[in-house]
């Protein structure tokens, strides 16, 4: 064999070599493109709290104060994912001027379709500032952005093709930190029930009703397209 094909070869060999050296397996491949994985996006606990005031008689809730407690209800069957407190002062004059005002609570929250095994009843010490008040409190997620800017590896001689340390990391930080309610990015929210009126403009608008034509007999409710016009 010529020197020059020995040669030859033995580059290629070498090549070969050094190629399945740092080939990576399917799963190594996937996480390091995942920037999910790569840079996760973190979580902390922040309290919410309502204070409900009353008055020293107990006349119970008034309508702002309803309303108040209605949208905060609503706050929290939205953002948290843990339970809700409805706290009421420990003392016995207390507990006798809120006792009005909580059981309007409960009958909010029970309309509202809160399961009940979420719902924590607890006293707290009344304050000077405050007086006698009905407490609701929840936790939600506040997301926390992932700490980007490592460029600590030179690029241009990335031979291996590997994604680079911040790969992804901008998309996660910019997402964390303009979320506007982080427990989507933990779970799907709920559906909302659909709207009749607009089901029925579309299915109207299917079968063809909506134009005065009675629906098909068959093939789906759809309207047979017209014929087309007769070259003289």
């Amino acid at each position: 064999m010529p020197l020059s094909r020995k040669i030859a070869i033995s580059a290629m060999l070498s090549v070969s070599l050094g190629l399945s050296g740092c080939r990576l397996d399917d799963y190594t491949a996937a996480e390091l493109s995942n920037p999910v994985k790569r840079h996760p996006i973190g979580f902390a606990s922040h309290a919410e709290a309502l204070y409900v005031e009353v008055a020293p008689s107990g006349g119970g809730l008034s309508s702002n104060q309803h309303a108040d407690v209605w949208r905060f209800i609503d706050r929290y069957k939205k953002e948290s994912n843990g339970s809700l407190k409805i706290s009421a002062p420990g003392s016995a004059a207390g507990h006798l001027a809120t006792t009005q005002s909580v059981r309007q609570v409960e009958e909010i929250v029970r309309d509202a379709g809160i399961d009940p095994g979420a719902i924590e009843i607890v006293r707290h010490q009344r304050t000077a500032r405050m007086g006698p008040a009905v407490k609701l409190a929840y936790d939600r997620p506040v997301a926390a952005a992932p700490t980007c800017a490592d460029w600590h590896t030179d690029l241009g001689e990335n031979r291996e093709r590997l994604p680079y340390n911040d790969f992804g990391c901008t998309t996660q930080r910019n997402l964390a930190l303009t979320v506007a309610n982080a427990r989507d990015l933990q779970t799907a929210q709920e559906e909302t029930p659909r709207s009749a009126e607009r089901r029925s403009s579309t299915w109207s608008d299917y079968t063809g009703t909506s134009k005065g034509q009675p629906p098909s007999s068959g093939g789906g409710g759809v309207t047979p397209a017209p014929a087309a016009p007769s070259v003289q």
